[in-house]
C-alpha cells in the first residue's frame, strides 16, 4: 500500500502541458482529482437521467487502474502515448503489471480486470469523457493566453472534437450547454490554485485538489484492508475525494489556526455549511444535494445517511450502509504526513514539516482499527 501511494504522490511532480506556455502549472496528480470529481458527476447524471445501471466500485478501480497506468508511464506526450498504445499494447500492458507488482501485489488481480474490459463499458466511457473535458478546461486557459503558440488552435480544435464524440453522456451535454454544471467543473478546477501547508516551504508544492484524490485512494486500500462490503467502499471513497470541497469556498485554514482559537472549529464548521447549501449545491441537480450533504457536513464523522453511530458499531457490522469518518481521517492525515516526509527527505524540511511529522507519528502510535496497525502504515513511509 505506501509504494503505491508514494507512486501516486509523485505525479504531484508531473508537469502537464510542459511542452506549452503556462501562466500556471498543471500536475497529474491534480488532473486525476479533477477528472474523478466530473467522473462521479457525469456517472450520476447517466443513472438518474437516462435510467443506466453504473457500477461504482468498478468506476473506482477502473479509475485508479488508469491513475497508475499514467503514474508508471509518467509524462509522455499523448500522441506519442496513443501511438505506443496502438503499436505495442501488449508489451505495454505488462511493463506497467510488472511495476505494479513491485508496488502492489494486491492490487493486480483488479488491474487485469480493467486490462479486459472493454472501452464500450459505461464506467469506461464516463472516465475517458471526463478525461477529455479535464484536458480541454486546462488547455482553454493556456490557449487564452498563448492563443497564436505553435499548433494552439489545432490542439483546441482536436479537444472539442474528442469531447463531442461523448455528448451520448447526458452530463457532457449539461457541462456544454448548462451553466450551473459548467461552473460546477470550474469551482473544481480552481481548487488546483489552492496550495496547501500555507506560508511553509515544501517540495512539491501540492493543492487543496491533488491532496483530495490521494486521500480518496488511500481510503480505499484502508477500507479494502479492512474488509468492508462494496457499498461501504464506495461511500469512503467519494467522502474522502470531496470532504475539502467546501475549501474551493473558504480556502484552506490551517490547522494551527483552527484548532489554536477556542471555538474557533465549531464557527468554521457552521459556516462550511452556510456556503455549501448557499453556493456549492446550487450548482448541482436537486436530485444529487442531498447526497453531496451527506459527503461534506461533518466529513470525518461516522454516519449513516440518517443518524451518526459511534465506530463501534461500524467495526462490528461491515454491511451497514455507511461512511467511516474515522477512517476517512486518517487517509487525510496519512495525506499530511506524506507532504511532510516527501518534502523532508527532498531537502526542504523547515520546522512545520518536522513538527507535523512527529505530532503525527506520536498521534499514531499504537493505534488499530478495524484490525489494521495503523501506527506501521505511517511509519512505512519514513
Amino acid at each position: 500500500m505506501t509504494k503505491f501511494l508514494n507512486l501516486i504522490f509523485s505525479t504531484a511532480l508531473i508537469e502537464r502541458w510542459n511542452d506549452q506556455l503556462r501562466c500556471v502549472e498543471f500536475s497529474e496528480l491534480d488532473k486525476q482529482s479533477h477528472k474523478m470529481t466530473i467522473a462521479w458527476l457525469l456517472a450520476k447524471m447517466e443513472e438518474k437521467e437516462n435510467k443506466t445501471k453504473i457500477d461504482y466500485l468498478k468506476l473506482i478501480e477502473y479509475f485508479i487502474s488508469e491513475f497508475v497506468y499514467r503514474a508508471i508511464v509518467t509524462d509522455l506526450k499523448p500522441q506519442v502515448f496513443h501511438y505506443l498504445q496502438k503499436h505495442k499494447k501488449e508489451e505495454f500492458d505488462e511493463f506497467v503489471k510488472k511495476e505494479l507488482l513491485k508496488k502492489e501485489p494486491t492490487f493486480i488481480s483488479t488491474f487485469e480486470n480493467y486490462l479486459k474490459s472493454n472501452e464500450d463499458e459505461i464506467e469506461r466511457k464516463i472516465l475517458t469523457a471526463s478525461h477529455f473535458l479535464v484536458s480541454r478546461w486546462e488547455y482553454n486557459i493556456i490557449y487564452k493566453f498563448n492563443p497564436d503558440g505553435y499548433e494552439a488552435k489545432n490542439i483546441k480544435n482536436k479537444l472539442d472534437l474528442e469531447v463531442e464524440d461523448y455528448l451520448e453522456l447526458v452530463g457532457v451535454r449539461r457541462v456544454e450547454m448548462g451553466k450551473k454544471t459548467q461552473n460546477f467543473v470550474d469551482l473544481v478546477g480552481n481548487m488546483r490554485f489552492q496550495k496547501r501547508w500555507a506560508k511553509t516551504p515544501r517540495l512539491p508544492k501540492t493543492s487543496v485538489l491533488g491532496h483530495q484524490v490521494f486521500v480518496a485512494v488511500a481510503t480505499y486500500f484502508l477500507s479494502k484492508k479492512a474488509e468492508l462490503s462494496d457499498l461501504r467502499i464506495i461511500n469512503n471513497f467519494f467522502n474522502a475525494l470531496f470532504h475539502d470541497l467546501a475549501e474551493s469556498l473558504t480556502r484552506d485554514i490551517i490547522s494551527p489556526v483552527k484548532y489554536g482559537v477556542k471555538g474557533l472549529d465549531e464557527l468554521l464548521s457552521g459556516y462550511e455549511k452556510k456556503v455549501i447549501d448557499e453556493n456549492l449545491l446550487p450548482l448541482l441537480p436537486k436530485y444529487l444535494r442531498n447526497e453531496m450533504k451527506w459527503y461534506l457536513y461533518d466529513e470525518f464523522s461516522n454516519r449513516t445517511k440518517t443518524f451518526k453511530v459511534e465506530l463501534e458499531v461500524l467495526e462490528g457490522n461491515k454491511e451497514i450502509d455507511a461512511i467511516d469518518g474515522s477512517l476517512v481521517k486518517i487517509a487525510d492525515n496519512l495525506g499530511a504526513f506524506v507532504e511532510a516526509v516527501y518534502s523532508i527527505k527532498s531537502g526542504v524540511s523547515p520546522k512545520p514539516l518536522i513538527e507535523a511529522r512527529d505530532k503525527l507519528l506520536e498521534k499514531y502510535e499504537n493505534v488499530k482499527m478495524y484490525g489494521i496497525d495503523i501506527d506501521e502504515i505511517f511509519k512505512e513511509f519514513l
